[in-house]
């Protein structure tokens, strides 16, 4: 006799939602990786302009406020990408808490399966083992 678990279609539901909260997760740290990637392009920028002041004479006053304002253009850019990267962190926050959720769910039927089919392994042992001893027995009591 074979075991069959009766909730196995719930256990293969919650597989499958918890691989989509792997993958939801997955693309929450894509989008962080991304977010930094462009953050540091923008610090770099930054940083050029700054040590080679734009290739801009600062004798001209109007090459010098195009730099300046383009200098300032970059300081904001770089905050508000910070703040991108502080609400993308949120973002994965929670994608993991779901995660977690899910991963909780599956394990909760997980351990019903494994119970209902140690209750079996045993019941199957005492079926076997009473078959068995009533072979055993009429041997014994033929002779």
């Amino acid at each position: 006799m074979k075991f069959k678990f009766s909730l196995e279609p719930v256990l293969n539901y919650r597989k499958t939602l918890e691989r989509n909260a792997e993958i939801a997760l997955g693309r929450e740290v894509q989008k962080l990786v991304k977010l930094e990637g462009e953050l540091q392009n923008l610090l770099d920028e930054y940083k050029n302009l700054v040590e080679n002041r734009g290739g801009v004479n600062t004798r001209k006053a109007e090459r010098f406020m195009d730099f300046v304002g383009y200098a300032q253009r970059l300081k904001d850019l770089i905050s508000s990408k910070k703040m991108e990267i502080r609400n993308q962190n949120k973002e994965i926050e929670k994608a993991k808490v779901e995660l977690i959720k899910k991963t909780q769910e599956k394990k909760a039927i997980e351990v019903v399966k494994d119970s209902q089919k140690a209750t079996f392994k045993l019941a199957e042992k005492r079926a076997e083992a009473k078959q068995t001893d009533e072979a055993a027995g009429q041997i014994f009591f033929r002779k």
